[in-house]
């Protein structure tokens, strides 16, 4: 059943978390999809809580890249080097979204306890691709560690002993230390990717040291020696010397080792100590490196340098799809269940300060009059006012001459009526038909009406901007395209440093549906109690049957709602609604609806 007031439906509740996040979020279509700038969401109108999580989650983590990555940074050809600095990237940026947003860890956790409870996370095994098994165990232990995304972990152990079965054993020990960097270590994406190349150079280096190890052992058979050094020549390893294949490990020169390098590895050598088979004595190396040689499990890889190559060489149908990406997927929508119905992106107008400067001084007059007038029609009634109680603290001595014919109300009590405590929320209609020119009832021309419009807008919005207790703000539709709008005004900023905004060319359709979804997400914003959506156009939506709907939602959710008709009636769209020509008709017009609209109960 799809929720008919505005409160906690899907675009509303989108574009709140996008104003909170501070990044632009469009609903409408039927992908997920984010460009780096804007983050477009679907037009799903339904209540599956699942769906909706998943939305949450996915709008999360995306406004954490907005916030925090780097768009031009470029990770060449390399797909495993491009994946693992993913990763860590995406657990860098939502810690640091969970410093300034607490509750998205929360967010982002559900849609990980979901997905796994839904088999689309899982542990890597023994098969898979051994770029998997790496990417799988650095996304899913980071996940498990730093985010405290705990459900992760019982996949964290299984994922971690598929690495030990593929990898040398001290790629792992190394590798957890290289990933207690995230995320305090990290400052930028460009440091993660730094991280990567660190964990790439490592593994290389490992594997090297593998090779070397093999070679050193006895072999029966003296013809496959040479073919180490043939596989080499097809892998590029990073920062090492192979002039002497036969040396051990501890030969590799000390500026050619990564930080912290020493100490990994003589962690990895003592845990070799304790882990050491006696049932395989054969099997020790023979150089003194290694007097006690390693699991079997971790030290027998028979082609090291074939597995390196793989890892290397990695697609990107060999490594498991980002869960983001599988999140977007997951959020798309059939035809026949995308609503017509669209949150659109707010968008800065062009700024043209002196043409804004020049309006503001042309409006200023009349706009003082408006606000005159409903000032004291506004005082007029919020005045406190004496009432007279048979009960009460202070007498009034001028009633008591009435005490012997009956009267009892001789005590005096003052009533305070609460002043108007609102947000206006206006909307300009700026489409096409608004520049064509048009004449007044006795045939002579008068101009377009788009002067008009933004003449009585401006107007209304310093008018409304100088009452107590109400909250003016504006929105201009289209914007660049059907599925934007201008942001004129905000609730809360001053109109005199946004006048610049108000010169706007008429251009465009008519997208009301979508321009009332933007104004109605702004009012639910604010915190003012009554709440009033203006709209002001010279004709018919795109859409009036949807238009129509969400008006109807918008009343139902307790914003009232008044259509200005710039020289045509509006009233079949709007219960309340007037009708101007020019702006010197606007404060006889709205004197007469602001009873409605700023006093009523």
């Amino acid at each position: 059943m799809k929720n008919r007031t505005l409160h906690n439906a899907f675009p509303i509740v989108a574009a709140a978390i996008g104003n909170r996040f501070g990044v632009k979020v469009s609903v409408g279509g039927d992908k997920a999809e984010t460009d780096g700038q804007t983050i477009w969401l679907p037009a799903y109108e339904g209540d599956d809580a699942d769906y909706q999580d998943y939305a949450w989650g996915l709008l999360a983590h995306e406004a954490a890249h907005i916030r925090y990555s780097d768009f031009t940074l470029r990770f060449g050809h390399s797909v495993l080097r491009r994946r693992l600095c993913g990763a860590i990237e995406d657990v860098r940026i939502e810690h640091e979204l969970a410093k300034d947003f607490p509750g998205t860890r929360l967010t982002i956790r559900t849609v990980i306890e979901k997905m796994i409870a839904k088999g689309d996370f899982v542990a890597s095994n023994i098969d898979d691709h051994p770029a998997n098994i790496l990417y799988s165990f650095v996304l899913k232990n980071l996940r498990a560690k730093v985010l405290g995304q705990s459900a992760l972990l019982p996949l964290v152990e299984q994922t971690e002993a598929v690495l030990k079965a593929n990898f040398p054993k001290g790629v792992v020990t190394r590798l957890k230390g290289l990933l207690s960097e995230v995320p305090e270590g990290l400052q930028s994406e460009s440091d993660c990717l730094q991280l990567t190349d660190r964990i790439l150079t490592m593994i290389e280096q490992e594997f090297e040291q593998q090779r070397q190890r093999h070679q050193a052992q006895p072999s029966a058979d003296d013809d496959t020696s040479p073919e180490p050094d043939d596989t080499d020549q097809d892998v590029e390893t990073a920062d090492f010397d192979d002039s002497n294949s036969s040396d051990s490990p501890d030969d590799v020169e000390p500026d050619e080792q990564l930080p912290n390098d020493t100490d990994d590895e003589s962690s990895s050598e003592s845990m070799c100590n304790d882990d050491a088979n006696p049932e395989n004595p054969d099997d020790e190396p023979a150089t003194p490196s290694n007097p006690q040689g390693e699991d079997e499990k971790n030290a027998e890889i028979a082609d090291p340098m074939g597995v390196l190559q793989t890892l290397l060489s990695a697609g990107d149908g060999d490594i498991e799809q980002d869960m983001f990406e599988s999140l977007k997927s997951a959020l798309s929508l059939a035809a026949e269940n995308v609503s017509e119905l669209l949150m659109p992106s707010g968008h800065e107008p062009p700024m043209d300060e002196r043409a804004g400067a020049f309006l503001l001084r042309k409006v200023q007059g009349e706009s003082g009059k408006i606000r005159g007038a409903l000032q004291g029609l506004v005082q007029s009634q919020t005045l406190n006012r004496s009432q007279h109680a048979s009960r009460g603290r202070r007498l009034d001595g001028k009633r008591l001459h009435r005490l012997p014919l009956g009267e009892t109300k001789l005590f005096q009590r003052k009533q305070s009526k609460v002043a108007p405590n609102t947000a206006i929320h206006l909307l300009l209609d700026k489409s096409e038909s608004m520049g064509y020119q048009v004449a007044d009832n006795q045939g002579q021309p008068m101009g377009s009406r788009m002067p008009i419009a933004l003449e009585a807008t401006l107007a209304l919005a310093l008018a409304f901007e100088g009452i107590p207790g109400v909250s003016p703000g504006v929105t201009a539709f289209p914007g660049h395209q059907d599925d934007s709008v201008f942001r004129l005004l905000e609730h809360g900023q001053r109109v005199n440093a946004r006048t610049g905004a108000f010169s706007l060319a008429a251009t465009g359709s008519t997208p009301m549906t979508e321009a009332i979804w933007f104004g109605a997400a702004s009012l639910l914003r604010c915190r003012e109690p009554r709440k009033v959506l203006m709209v002001m156009t010279d004709g018919q939506p795109n859409e009036s049957l949807s238009t129509l709907e969400l008006l109807q939602r918008c009343r139902d959710s307790g914003i009232e709602t008044v259509g200005v008709g710039l020289g045509l009636d509006v009233s079949h769209l709007f219960p309340i609604a007037i009708t101007i020509n020019d702006l010197s008709e606007l404060r006889a017009q709205l004197f007469e609806l602001s009873k409605a609209v700023l006093l009523a109960a």
